[in-house]
């Protein structure tokens, strides 16, 4: 039997602690999961990642020019939007939602999940969609997640490549923060002075 020796048995205890206690989504890669419930004010939402996706590639598609919402990772950043708790409760509550409403008119208007849809009945869906009371909101909050997504600083987790600055040819604020200084961390800071 091989004995571990004790340091390395607390620095992985510790590692495992720590992972514990970090957002779930900034430990794993959405691309291996097919969904993900996130509790807001004791209210359970379930997100299927791959309806998000296609959801965010009609919004904002790859093309030439311009750097998808998904190569943006709008889905890490909209993830780390829904667990922050000084975002505003309705914006997130809508945020959480959003996917679940679309796709249940997808099932009532062609009797199909987003994910059984064809690119131009999808894109057919989301215009439909935008014009209904609830749906203009939704696909408001969603594209502005993308928006924010382009411009996010890549310590957030997203805009991991710079691709959103270097299509607007955009200079993100200097200093950087880094992972000790970022949004909410650096309130913390000022929080203890």
């Amino acid at each position: 039997m091989n004995k571990i020796k004790r340091s390395s048995f607390i620095k992985t205890m510790f590692a495992g602690a720590v992972a514990l206690h970090l957002p779930f989504i900034y430990s794993c890669n959405t691309n291996d999961i097919d969904g993900v419930t996130i509790i807001i004010n004791k209210d359970k939402y379930f997100i299927n990642i791959i309806d998000l996706k296609l959801i965010f590639d009609v919004l904002l598609p790859q093309s030439a020019i311009a750097p998808s919402a998904n190569s943006l990772k709008a889905d890490i950043y909209m993830f780390w939007l829904l667990a922050d708790d000084r975002v505003d409760l309705t914006r997130r509550k809508t945020l959480a939602s959003s996917i679940n409403r679309i796709n249940v008119f997808s099932k009532e208007k062609f009797n199909s999940n987003i994910q059984q849809l064809s690119n131009i009945e999808l894109e057919e869906v989301v215009q439909m969609v935008s014009i209904t009371s609830w749906g203009e909101t939704d696909l408001s909050l969603l594209m502005t997640v993308c928006f924010e997504a382009m411009f996010a600083n890549p310590v957030y987790n997203s805009n991991t490549d710079y691709k959103g600055w270097q299509w607007l040819e955009y200079n993100g604020g200097i200093p950087y923060p880094n992972k000790l200084n970022k949004y909410p961390e650096i309130l913390q800071i000022n929080h203890l002075k």
